[in-house]
């Protein structure tokens, strides 16, 4: 019987050995602490509380109030000139209308601030830009001319044009592009292609009808930036709850909160809440923004070393006794020859842990078998399983799975959370090529 045990000993030994002959080199990768280059840069579409506000009467509109300004209820916006006497008036009036220097100083910041931000890969905006430079030009001048046809003519000069007022208090914009009232839930990738958008720029003494848009209202100043980006980073980003953005336009920063929006399995839009600063982008619908990095330092692994893995589902509440090394002792039940039900004892290691259940080896257990609870004997069927992402640990010469948490990933690293339960440590070894393993698998370098 010796002889024979140690024949079959030997052809195990015999049989590994050409295993490992078979399988060849297993390349090795040793864990250490590093970083990513994460793509930071996006472009978000700006939602607000917006309100287009229409014109009462027929006739050419002429604007008092300066883009961007914030109006009271009651405030004079514009006037219809129905026969075009206005303008006579104005050059019956002479003179030369003068720019005070606070209008003066308003337009020189202006100009400053478009320089600073131009860039030869945006250059349509130059023309947004001169839209709104002579806007409020034309506005300024209006606004002069009709305290000089006041002086001039009195109560009469006023009763040649029909004047309106706003009903509520709010940043007054002079352009509209149909996504006034578009939601966060709304959105869709199409919107953000440039040769899909198109803004309707609303035009000082523009012949306009009765019901036509004469302005728009930004009436709160809570606002939204809708980014559409990768599913897994948006949903880190939600887990962060605020992150503080950075706007490539005027170089400002702001703190939002962070909500999200799934679209498909290619983009969820991630949506940034702010409740201030909404009139610097009043005139924007998208903008270009910088994502503050992390500061999280994490364990720096190849993506080829990742592998998907199913395991057994086992309540916590079925463990008879927690061992050293991440080991569990289950109770399984039996049944001897006579038929009569009994259990044994079961090691079995685990892999993970969530609230109520262990991720256990399912070498051990099958399918159909069944766990008993300490106290009452209750009986738990062994079926479901939970699939966990891992690497192969090969610091004792086989494949030990390893649970890990992905921070971060590109195409060739992923930035994993360090000092996890089941996870890794800095300097232990893995496969390089998850797929050249499996479980317990030998490995030699």
């Amino acid at each position: 019987m010796f002889i024979i045990l140690l024949l079959l000993f030997l052809v195990y030994i015999v049989m590994l050995f050409v295993q490992m002959l078979n399988r060849g080199e297993v390349a090795s990768y040793q864990v250490r602490s590093g970083s990513l280059a994460i793509q930071n840069k996006f472009r978000g579409m700006v939602l607000r509380q917006e309100e287009t506000v229409s014109c009462k009467d027929t006739g050419y509109i002429v604007y008092f109030a300066r883009e961007g300004e914030h109006l009271g209820v009651g405030d004079l916006v514009y006037a219809i000139d129905e026969t075009g006497s206005l303008n006579e008036m104005s050059s019956s009036a002479g003179g030369e209308s003068s720019l005070s220097d606070e209008e003066l100083s308003e337009l020189r910041s202006d100009i400053i601030r478009f320089s600073a931000s131009f860039s030869p890969d945006s250059f349509y905006k130059t023309y947004d830009f001169l839209y709104s430079l002579d806007g409020s030009l034309l506005r300024l001048a209006n606004s002069n001319m009709m305290k000089s046809l006041t002086e001039i003519g009195g109560s009469y000069a006023t009763e040649l044009v029909r004047l309106s007022h706003t009903d509520k208090a709010g940043y007054i914009v002079y352009h509209t592009d149909g996504y006034e009232s578009l939601s966060a839930n709304g959105v869709r990738p199409e919107q953000f292609e440039d040769e899909n958008y198109e803004k309707k720029q609303l035009s000082n003494h523009a012949l306009l009808g009765a019901g036509d848009t004469a302005y728009k209202l930004l009436t709160s100043e809570n606002w939204k930036l809708v980014i559409p980006m990768d599913p897994e980073r948006a949903a880190r980003m939600k887990d962060e709850g605020y992150v503080r953005v950075r706007f490539l336009k005027n170089q400002e920063e702001l703190w939002g909160a962070v909500n999200l929006v799934p679209y498909d399995k290619d983009v969820s839009f991630c949506v940034l809440e702010f409740n201030n600063s909404v009139v610097n982008f009043c005139t924007d619908r998208f903008l270009e923004i910088e994502l503050a990095g992390s500061n999280e330092v994490g364990l720096k692994i190849p993506v080829s070393s990742i592998v998907h893995k199913q395991f057994f589902l086992v309540p916590k509440s079925y463990v008879v006794e927690e061992m050293e090394d991440h080991r569990c002792i289950f109770l399984r039940k039996t049944f001897l020859e006579d038929g009569s039900a009994s259990s044994e004892r079961l090691e079995i290691e685990v892999y993970a842990a969530d609230d109520e259940n262990y991720y256990v080896d399912d070498t051990q257990l099958r399918i159909g078998d069944y766990l008993l609870k300490i106290g009452d004997m209750a009986e738990y069927p062994v079926s479901a399983k939970g699939e966990l992402v891992g690497v192969y640990n090969i610091n004792k010469g086989y494949a030990d799975f390893r649970q890990i948490s992905i921070l971060y990933q590109n195409e060739e690293y992923a930035i994993i959370k360090p000092n996890t339960a089941y996870g890794l440590s800095e300097y232990d070894y893995i496969a390089l090529d998850a797929s050249e393993l499996t479980d317990d698998s030998f490995v030699f370098e």
